[in-house]
């Protein structure tokens, strides 16, 4: 009986510091961002706590590497969902994600492809609906909170235009705020949506800037740089990719604006991009993270 009592007790004892372990290791309040390399394509861990955003979800399983790395295993559950629009390289591996992890409220904006991948994107999402999730439609000024502080808001180009935008310029925008840190992530935002939501008053400075298009030279023209004059931009491309990517006339656009250049290609997520607003900087991360 006493044996019972003392091999209990020890139990009992290995459940506390376990636990005490594990809200160490994770409980954290502060936000930080994720860029993961998903090789051309993009896809962005967005978390706070155990509170998370996933933007975009990269064309195949590169991105499940990088989930794992950075959320508990136990931890199943995706708070947000945005998809920011309908090409490959931006959702392509949903339909799997969806079958792994639970969604709450997902953003899908309206897309006018119909392939293999919107059509399993769609039977994904219909099938998390059930389940509780909501599907939405982005709202421009619309905001969501997280629990220990900060902010989204998502920034649409406005109703009536006198042009027919495209794909990419129907990208879902948005800016993340956090203890006077900004974000801003443009999706596949070309010239004419920068330029438009430039004439409208939409782009605050940013600290930090997700680079449209991958640095594509469709984008990030010198008149968006000199308004948001990020600090840090961050471009998620494919190492020898065969669109060029990031184009020479954007990095020297982001370089004559005085912006850090940071890039999946060359850093990957594990060694670059965990950009903590709690010091408004960039930790390198260990290359053994």
């Amino acid at each position: 009986m006493k044996n019972s009592k003392n091999y209990l007790f020890l139990i009992l004892v290995i459940i506390v510091i376990f636990v005490i372990f594990l809200q160490k290791k994770w409980t954290d309040e502060s936000m930080k961002v994720v860029f993961c390399d998903v090789g051309q394509g993009d896809s962005i861990l967005i978390h706070q706590d155990f509170f998370q955003i996933l933007i975009d979800s990269g064309k195949n399983e590169r991105v499940l590497g990088c989930l794992g790395h950075f959320l508990p295993p136990w931890d199943r559950q995706l708070e947000i969902v945005i998809m920011t629009h309908g090409d490959e390289d931006h959702i392509g591996f949903f339909g799997e994600i969806l079958g792994i992890y639970d969604a709450q409220l997902m953003f899908f904006p309206d897309s006018d492809k119909d392939n293999q991948t919107i059509r399993g994107l769609k039977e994904a999402i219909n099938q998390e609906i059930p389940q509780g999730a909501s599907l939405k439609q982005p709202i421009l000024g619309q905001t969501i909170g997280f629990p220990s502080g900060g902010k989204i808001t998502f920034l649409e180009l406005p109703d009536g235009l006198a042009w027919e935008p495209s794909e990419n310029d129907r990208s879902i925008v948005f800016l993340l705020e956090y203890q006077g840190t900004k974000w801003l992530f443009t999706g596949d935002l070309e010239e004419k949506g920068e330029q438009e939501m430039l004439k409208n008053g939409f782009f605050p400075r940013v600290d930090v800037l997700k680079v449209g298009h991958h640095g594509s030279q469709t984008s990030s023209t010198m008149e968006f740089l000199q308004q948001t004059k990020p600090s840090i931009s961050v471009i998620s491309a494919g190492a020898n990719n065969s669109f060029g990517h990031p184009a020479a006339a954007v990095l020297e656009n982001l370089r004559q604006s005085g912006s850090r250049v940071l890039r999946t290609d060359e850093l990957g997520d594990r060694k670059s991009t965990r950009l903590n607003s709690s010091h408004s900087s960039v930790s390198r991360m260990p290359s053994s993270a």
